[in-house]
């Protein structure tokens, strides 16, 4: 038994002996086992100098054997993915007080949430593939949370709101009363990126603008009781209409006097694949002369990219 087992160990070592020769030979590295390539530059490794063997732990480092390290071998910007962030909107002035003119517009910014999502991806490369161009398609859901009891008119000359009361006069309080506003984006993004090689270690900026055109809006309110009939009131008490709700939630799709269109200053900054976005529109946010001079916005974050 001690005989077969120092013939055996002899055999593996010859075995041995011989693939460490052939390796040398031939100068070329085998696979790991779990599938990476593996480079000749271990050969040549300083902390495996004195190591002729492919088989080096430090030689063998490749930044691209972890994920979302592989090399770029194209300009690859920042807009393909799902963000999200906080929405709201400015008078021309950067005041976000609308005091008793616009009573109505006050918000809740705690609470009112964009979510962008951009499927699709086109990068042109300008220099070195340190600066591109980026385009690509995107949709947007912003949600623009009311702070107070309102109720705007989607069919009236130009946007006004009245407070509610219910059959004994007294003011409705609402769970939730927000506008809900949908856009179709396209970007226009030039983009600086400090490492070309890798995008798992590099700092970016862009800026550009982005186009968007509006495909939906409602108003969504939710109440305590169903089935009533409430009153809208002006600013003196007045009546001026009457609806009934039949169930909790009331959803009223509808224009608003919302913009058709839209056009976003854009600045992102961030590193690898973390991703800051501010988006500052250019254009109002309700059609001239038809309501308030307010200018939209939003901040957030990148969640996912591609």
């Amino acid at each position: 038994m001690k005989t077969f087992l120092k013939l055996t160990g002899i055999i593996l070592l010859l075995i041995t002996l011989s693939a460490t020769s052939n390796a040398q030979d031939n100068k070329k590295c085998p696979f790991h086992k779990q599938g990476w390539h593996t480079s000749d530059s271990c050969h040549k490794s300083d902390s495996c100098h004195h190591m002729s063997s492919c088989y080096c732990p430090m030689g063998n480092f490749d930044m691209s054997d972890f994920p979302f390290g592989k090399k770029k071998n194209k300009y690859n910007g920042h807009w393909a993915g799902i963000e999200l962030g906080f929405s709201g909107y400015t008078t021309p002035d950067f005041n976000m007080n609308f005091g008793p003119k616009y009573p109505y517009m006050n918000m809740n910014v705690a609470r009112s949430l964009t979510v962008n999502i951009n499927p699709f991806e086109l990068n042109v490369n300008i220099y070195k593939k340190h600066i591109g161009f980026t385009t690509g398609l995107g949709f947007q859901v912003s949600n623009y949370y009311f702070s107070g009891d309102y109720v705007m008119l989607k069919d009236s000359s130009s946007l006004v709101a009245y407070k509610v009361q219910d059959q004994q006069g007294n003011y409705v309080s609402m769970k939730v009363n927000k506008m809900v506003v949908s856009y179709l984006n396209l970007p226009l993004l030039f983009e600086y990126q400090t490492n070309r090689r890798y995008r798992v270690n590099s700092f970016h900026v862009t800026l550009g603008v982005i186009a968007g055109v509006r495909i939906g809006s409602y108003t969504k309110q939710i109440y305590d009781n169903k089935e009533e009939t409430y009153f809208l009131v002006d600013d003196k008490g007045n009546k001026v209409a009457t609806y009934n709700v039949e169930h909790y939630m009331v959803r009223d799709r509808g224009a608003y006097h919302l913009s058709p269109f839209k056009v976003d200053a854009a600045f992102r900054v961030g590193w690898s694949f973390l991703n800051l976005f501010a988006n500052y529109s250019l254009t109002q946010m309700f059609q001239k002369n038809q309501g308030p001079e307010l200018y939209p916005f939003v901040v957030g974050i990148s969640l996912v990219g591609w």
